[in-house]
């Protein structure tokens, strides 16, 4: 369950430009995409972030428009560029999968995970764990990544909690817990997730307490 995490939900804007951006959730919540592009468009050429980071995601999601990586990775460089933690960790999953004609850039994906880390975004964090853990961008890191799972956890992030639990059961990186991998992913099914489930009763049943 080590998937990187986007961050999918759109945003409204707080400053002067949030009627466009409120006016552009009104059109996409009808999926007039088409109406919701321009009024983000116009947002986001007044320097509005909100904008910026919901245009991109148009983009990057084909709503309204064709597919366009290219111009979701200028857009959300845009936003991220001026502190949007979000489009920094967008960004990252863009440049680590490789998608449409962007190219696959490890070193580039991690930094953007650690920038949007450093601000705040739970899904950046998470995402920086993943690249720790795998040694994608960055050296192999079994301890940070564990460090990083467990905030993410801690702040209620479902993925984090099923990242360490694997970690802990595995005992790969960290000293093997079968009884704290068995309360992390209690909390993980409590959260929805059924693969928790299966492996908190698979737990139960050899013995574990």
């Amino acid at each position: 369950m080590k998937k990187l995490v986007l961050g999918l939900g759109l945003v409204f804007g707080v400053n002067l430009c949030a009627d466009l951006v409120s006016d552009g959730f009104v059109q996409y919540k009808s999926n007039n995409y088409k109406e919701a592009i321009a009024l983000w468009s116009a947002a986001c050429d007044s320097k509005n972030m909100d904008g910026c980071y919901n245009l991109a995601y148009m983009y990057e999601n084909g709503k309204g428009t064709m597919h366009d990586e290219v111009k979701a990775t200028e857009i959300y460089a845009v936003a991220c560029d001026a502190g949007d933690a979000r489009a920094c960790s967008n960004l990252g999953v863009i440049y680590e999968n490789g998608k449409g004609s962007v190219k696959q850039d490890f070193s580039k994906s991690s930094q953007l995970y650690a920038k949007s880390c450093n601000a705040g975004n739970i899904n950046g964090c998470f995402n920086l764990g993943v690249a720790y853990h795998r040694g994608r961008g960055t050296s192999k890191d079994y301890e940070m990544a564990s460090v990083l799972y467990d905030y993410t956890c801690n702040q209620g992030q479902i993925e984090g909690c099923y990242s360490l639990a694997e970690m802990y059961r595995n005992g790969k990186g960290i000293q093997q817990n079968k009884s704290q991998a068995k309360k992390l992913y209690g909390k993980v099914c409590d959260m929805g997730s059924s693969s928790g489930c299966s492996k908190y009763r698979r737990l139960t049943d050899e013995g574990v307490q």
